[in-house]
């Protein structure tokens, strides 16, 4: 697989179809993640070198895989580099056929800036991340039963108390509250335009994670993790996640093609996290 990719990252792209541009960005960025990223985790108390080595690899895939999602979207829209720099006067009417395209290079770019161990060159894309996935979300919600609000997990627990400037008073973004079309949560700015300290991080993080768990009927296994190893480290609830990741291992609900790869994922990354649990809590 990693030889394969090799040779994507050499190829020449510049002729290359709008379905080949998305199809190996999305290839780029699931073996970023599914192979490098996981190793370089996995390597790096053992062999910090190789570790550094294999996050570096990971980081060229993600990169390659930005740049390729970045021509698939420019060739349908050619505003989207603007759009994609915050401007708020190049607004693009993105349709349902958009939604996959948007959750992988919001991938890419989450993957680029873990990967690059906080080089600002790739932090600086964060609030991007953000902007791909609301995006989505306002498109279309429950996609692949609801992995667009399970990849708000993470990226929840990077908000601070400054409000991202595109929403208004009442937590909207572009007309959808962030916390989903059926949510009653609003108007968590206060008079100084200054988001409420419980919606900061943590409870944004569990909105949507419950957000997830309804829309996927509690199939997909990924949400679990993404909730365990950020928010429930983060609160030092130890109990909370010894439990939830043997939930994932015990799980032998009706399986959704859909959802098994990420799910066998998940699985693995629960029996690996549970082997850090000493190093995790203190």
């Amino acid at each position: 697989m990693v030889k394969r990719s090799d040779s994507i990252l050499r190829k020449d792209f510049s002729k290359a179809s709008s379905d080949k541009l998305l199809k190996q960005s999305t290839f780029l960025t699931m073996t970023g993640f599914g192979f490098l990223m996981e190793n370089a985790e996995k390597t790096l108390d053992e062999d910090y070198q190789k570790g550094v080595e294999l996050y570096s690899e990971a980081n060229k895939y993600f990169e390659k895989a930005v740049d390729l999602s970045k021509k698939y979207f420019i060739n349908k829209y050619p505003t989207f580099d603007i759009w994609l720099k915050g401007n708020n006067n190049s607004d693009i009417e993105f349709i349902q056929d958009d939604v996959e395209a948007l959750y992988w290079l919001a991938a890419a770019y989450g993957g680029a800036i873990s990967s690059s161990r906080g080089n600002p060159q790739w932090v600086i894309h964060l609030p991007k991340v953000g902007q791909l996935i609301e995006k989505a979300i306002y498109v279309n919600p429950e996609w692949n039963y609801g992995s667009l609000y399970s990849a708000m997990i993470t990226y929840s627990m990077t908000l601070s108390d400054t409000p991202e400037k595109d929403w208004d008073d009442n937590g909207y973004i572009g007309g959808y509250n962030r916390f989903g079309a059926e949510s009653e949560t609003i108007g968590y700015y206060n008079i100084e335009g200054v988001r409420e300290s419980e919606y900061v991080g943590i409870n944004v993080a569990t909105d949507y994670y419950k957000l997830s768990l309804k829309a996927s009927k509690g199939m997909d296994l990924s949400a679990h993790i993404s909730y365990a190893e950020n928010v429930l480290v983060f609160q030092q609830d130890r109990s909370e996640f010894i439990k939830l990741l043997n939930h994932v291992l015990q799980f032998k609900g009706n399986k959704i093609k859909d959802l098994e790869l990420g799910n066998y994922m998940a699985k693995q990354r629960a029996q690996w996290l549970l082997g850090k649990t000493e190093e995790l809590f203190y």
